[in-house]
């Protein structure tokens, strides 16, 4: 069975270790400093004998190492090597699972609730707790008592036990998933749980613990959290947007919410101009295009996106009962439309033809778009669409 080092000493960074077993990539040694994936958090990375380990991972109390392939088939049972976690990520691991550890007994202290389930990602840490109504006000008060809880440098104590037996004389948070080997991780009056994780020897260490979001998920509140490095590299990013957004608005960060509640405002007139004068082109066009004598009506607009085109054909179809097909130069979209009975179906027109001019869309018989990536193929499906509304209605009789 692997000694597991980082258990005792969870600052150590290297060791020599011997190997004692090989299976593929994966290699086994008497002893590690790697900590493998376990309870919702990735395995440490680093090297041994300067290759790099691509996992730790545990199996029948053994850790497995893996390297590539190639790394791998040059070690042999028996040698020794160097090894050396990557440190950085390590701390980075131990500050946020912590970080944890302060959230969640805090819940539960405060509110009685519990942690149903912990993920540790690469930027960002969740967990889950069993109620659907988490308030601002309390998110707010428990980040304020886990920074206190930094603030007060309690110590991070660890504890190991032989059996559960044992381990119900400690006050433990959550229900043991081991019956022996148990370590149990107390920060005194915050959290008691039991954890094999390494972890930091003070809750200083933690550095900062924000919380970043919530959101619902199966009937609990899913909690997103920052601490350490990762909590002050999302505050520099942040704070880079806010000054960005300051700049922008010629606001300071308090007022930025009123500049951008008036720009907003503003914004609002302007859509609600826009629409009047789409509403006034539409009556326009869909008017001149009319005004053409012919069995299918048939016009281009010179400007306009499709919002303008489905105007223009809604104002024909609903004072002609002849096909229209209305397009726009500068989106190259074409709008077909029949509001008679269906005798054109322009929903197989567009899939018979528009793919072979570079085009694609859909639709049904009595109502199909299609889009096109320059103007010239769109003009050429136009052509084969009037010619075929104008056979299919021939057929009919129109």
């Amino acid at each position: 069975m692997t000694e597991r080092l980082y258990n005792s000493d969870a600052y150590l960074k290297t060791v020599t270790a011997k190997v004692t077993g090989k299976e593929g990539e994966f290699l086994i040694f008497d002893r590690t400093v790697f900590a493998p994936d376990s309870g919702g958090q990735n395995s440490d990375l680093g090297t041994v004998g300067g290759m790099k380990v691509l996992l730790a991972t545990e199996r029948d109390g053994e850790i497995l190492h893996q390297l590539s392939r190639e790394d791998a088939e040059g070690v042999s049972v028996g040698d020794e090597l160097l090894m050396e976690i990557d440190w950085e990520r390590r701390f980075d691991h131990m500050q946020n699972h912590i970080g944890e550890h302060i959230l969640s007994g805090l819940f539960k202290s405060e509110y009685d609730l519990d942690n149903k389930g912990f993920r540790l990602g690469e930027d960002v840490g969740t967990f889950d707790i069993d109620s659907r109504e988490i308030t601002q006000e309390m998110l707010d008060r428990i980040e304020e008592l886990a920074n206190d809880v930094v603030y007060r440098s309690l110590p991070v104590q660890i504890t190991m036990v032989k059996d559960a037996e044992e381990a119900k004389k400690y006050p433990l948070r959550k229900e043991l998933k081991a019956d022996e080997d148990i370590i149990i991780v107390s920060i005194p009056g915050v959290d008691c749980v039991a954890c094999c994780c390494p972890h930091p020897s003070d809750t200083s260490q933690v550095g900062i613990i924000k919380i970043t979001g919530t959101e619902k998920y199966k009937g609990m509140t899913r909690i997103s959290f920052k601490c350490g490095k990762r909590a002050l590299m999302d505050y520099r990013q942040k704070h880079r947007v806010i000054s960005m957004l300051a700049e922008k608005f010629s606001a300071d960060e308090f007022s930025l919410p009123e500049k951008v509640a008036a720009a907003d405002r503003k914004n609002d007139e302007m859509h609600r101009e826009l629409n009047r004068m789409k509403g006034i082109v539409a009556d326009i066009e869909s008017a001149r295009l009319m005004a053409v004598e012919s069995p299918v009506i048939a016009g281009e607009l010179a400007e306009g996106d499709m919002d303008v085109v489905r105007r223009v054909s809604r104002k024909i179809t609903d004072n002609d009962s002849r096909p229209a097909i209305v397009s726009s130069a500068s989106d190259c979209c074409v709008l077909l439309a029949f509001s008679g009975e269906a005798k054109v179906d322009f929903g197989a027109v567009v899939k018979a033809h528009a793919a072979a001019l570079g085009g694609k869309g859909g639709g049904k018989p009595g109502s199909a778009q299609a889009f096109f990536g320059d103007v010239e193929s769109m003009r050429s499906f136009v052509k084969i669409a009037v010619e075929e509304a104008e056979r299919s209605l021939q057929v009919f009789g129109i």
